[in-house]
């Protein structure tokens, strides 16, 4: 009889299977695991195809790591869609989303995924039917936990963080399939949850896969937070992945956000996702208070202070908002921001080479020693940092308890209850509870608004928003800010979404900015500044000339004495924009280790940075 051969794809940057072997009396089946020797070490593969035929030559398998597949056929299809779609190897993409491996030796039950049949593709007058519904009221959270506690069906919560993740899973007693749980248990939960049981499963990024018999639901939490597109392949957002999967299979797909991205708003606006605006509910005073001219030796200007001894009288906590030190520079007198005139964003800062440079086309300038709208000299981009700001307040309270949210360096965690005043940056209003707070301060808005990107003020705006929701109706906000009157600030004044939502979309669609056309950074990292940028000028030849796409120039990003420079350029152009790019790029991006380079494409970047 003619050997059985399998294709196995790797997680590796090419886009390419590996022929092996089957040894007799090994079953194997498509989206099975299996181990194999490539480049003289055994790695873990994919099995995507399995065919006759002759085996001349080639290495077998060694062996199976479960003894059933992970990936059903409609994983498969979702997998290589995404790839596609985010210019990543089939791969690598199936790795990003696979269970942790078992341990050597040990004996596990495996269930093999439930095999779903497609769901509305052949039917579209029932497309309405499964359009995503966003949820953004008040009690979204415990709506959520209502309706699933009331349903029988499998679910998939996908959160953007670990912490997320294991909150949630412990409020519904559900698996948890991300990286803060042990592998045994996460190998349970993903084996498990193929035969519903668990019922309800919870993960991060890696669990957008996970198997589930159907009818399920697929609920994206904080649908607008960055954290759902990170680093590495799939390029891809959560968001855009779970609808695909959602339609592939005819599931439910929720997507749970107070400040839900523009992508979605527009979507919905353009009867693709279905979204009810909730009424207005109760609300904390939202003060926005004028720096403009001040905040220059102190950081606290009147209503912050009194909302502080406010709350400490309310017996409630404060939190303190500030941002990383400004990457852009801006007016102290009339607080205009220096943008680009073709692009619409800040000018990044660089002290160093004393330039401000257009992150998105690389325009530069020198750094001005006036302001063009006032005249004025007061140019700043020093922000208010952590240590800066709790010195001040130990200052003005020096009976007052003061601690800092952040990293394992911090003082106390942001829900220790000892501390009446957290100073921090917006993360962590993450970690507070609804209506908890007593006052919500941000020192200086205007580190949000000035970063040099086209989101700075989506970013300020879901800060605020979230500042709201962690105040308690009765306390408030203050918003010390350069720009009082910025739509942002007005959205959250007035519970407005559309205060916000109108304003940014047509900034974005005059600008040529998503949802209206989508974004790519190419970038090239090498040994030396003129490889990499001799590398870059190649990609960018290459892609000149392609109808439908704007080719920005390219360039480098980093520390000027980075060991490794690195080049990059922005590119726009429609929705099929990696389909247009991905054949003139693919001889550079696969040539990339022979040639002391390395080429990453990015589609649909959170931020231009």
């Amino acid at each position: 009889m003619t050997p059985l051969i399998v294709d196995v794809v790797f997680d590796l940057p090419v886009d390419r299977a590996f022929s092996y072997l089957v040894p007799e009396g090994l079953g194997v089946a498509r989206g099975q695991r299996v181990r194999a020797p490539l480049h003289g070490r055994l790695r873990v593969g994919v099995i995507v195809e399995l065919r006759r035929d002759e085996a001349t030559g080639l290495q077998p398998i060694r062996e199976a790591v479960e003894p059933v597949p992970v990936f059903s056929e409609a994983m498969l299809r979702t997998a290589r869609r995404a790839a596609a779609d985010s210019l990543s190897s089939l791969g690598s993409t199936l790795a990003a989303f696979s269970p942790p491996p078992p341990r050597r030796g040990g004996a596990e039950p495996a269930a093999p995924p439930p095999e779903v049949t497609p769901g509305a593709q052949a039917t579209p007058e029932l497309w309405p039917e499964l359009w995503p519904e966003l949820w953004m009221d008040a009690a979204r959270d415990e709506r959520l936990t209502d309706t699933l506690g009331r349903e029988s069906g499998s679910a998939l919560l996908v959160a953007p963080d670990i912490g997320s993740a294991r909150r949630w899973a412990e409020r519904l007693d559900a698996g948890r399939l991300d990286s803060g749980a042990h592998d045994d248990a996460r190998r349970a939960a993903w084996f498990g949850a193929a035969r519903g049981r668990p019922r309800l499963v919870v993960g991060t990024r890696s669990a957008l896969l996970a198997p589930l018999p159907p009818p399920a639901t697929l609920v994206l939490l904080d649908e607008h937070d960055a954290a759902h597109k990170p680093p590495g392949p799939p390029r891809l957002h959560s968001r855009e992945l779970l609808a695909a999967r959602a339609a592939a299979e005819g599931s439910r797909l929720l997507l749970l956000s107070a400040t839900p991205s523009v992508e979605s708003w527009g979507r919905a606006d353009g009867d693709a996702l279905r979204r009810r605006e909730p009424a207005p509910g109760p609300w904390p005073e939202v003060v926005a208070a004028d720096t403009r001219g001040i905040l220059r030796n102190h950081p606290l200007t009147l209503p912050l202070p009194r909302a502080i001894e406010d709350a400490a009288r309310g017996g409630r906590r404060v939190a303190l908002i500030v941002a990383r030190d400004a990457a852009a520079l801006g007016c102290d007198d009339c607080g205009d921001i220096f943008r680009c005139g073709d692009c619409g964003v800040a000018l990044a800062l660089s002290r160093a080479a004393r330039a401000l440079t257009c992150r998105l086309c690389g325009r530069g300038e020198p750094l001005p020693d006036r302001c063009p709208a006032c005249g004025g000299h007061r140019l700043s981009a020093v922000g208010w940092g952590v240590e800066r700001v709790e010195a001040s307040l130990r200052k003005r309270f020096p009976r007052l308890s003061v601690a800092r949210a952040g990293p394992a360096r911090a003082r106390r965690p942001a829900s220790d209850p000892a501390a009446p005043v957290v100073i921090g940056t917006s993360a962590l209003l993450r970690e507070v509870p609804r209506g908890s707070l007593g006052a919500v301060g941000f020192v200086a808005l205007d580190g949000l608004l000035r970063q040099p990107d086209f989101r700075a003020g989506e970013r300020a705006f879901q800060s605020l928003w979230a500042a709201a929701e962690a105040v308690h109706p009765a306390g408030r906000v203050v918003v010390q800010t350069l720009h009082p009157d910025h739509y942002a600030v007005r959205a959250a004044i007035l519970q407005a979404r559309q205060e916000f939502y109108g304003p940014e979309i047509k900034f974005r669609a005059e600008l040529g900015y998503p949802p209206f056309r989508r974004l790519c950074i190419v970038s090239v990292v090498a040994g030396e500044d003129a490889a990499a940028r001799a590398l870059i000028e190649a990609c960018a030849a290459s892609l000149r000339g392609i109808g439908g796409i704007d080719v920005y120039p390219a360039a480098r990003r980093g520390a000027p004495a980075a060991r490794r420079p690195r080049w990059s350029l922005v590119i726009k152009g429609p929705a099929e924009l990696p389909r247009l790019i991905d054949e003139p790029l693919r001889p550079l991006r696969e040539r990339r280790r022979r040639r002391g380079g390395m080429v990453e494409v990015e589609m649909d970047p959170v931020a231009l940075a």
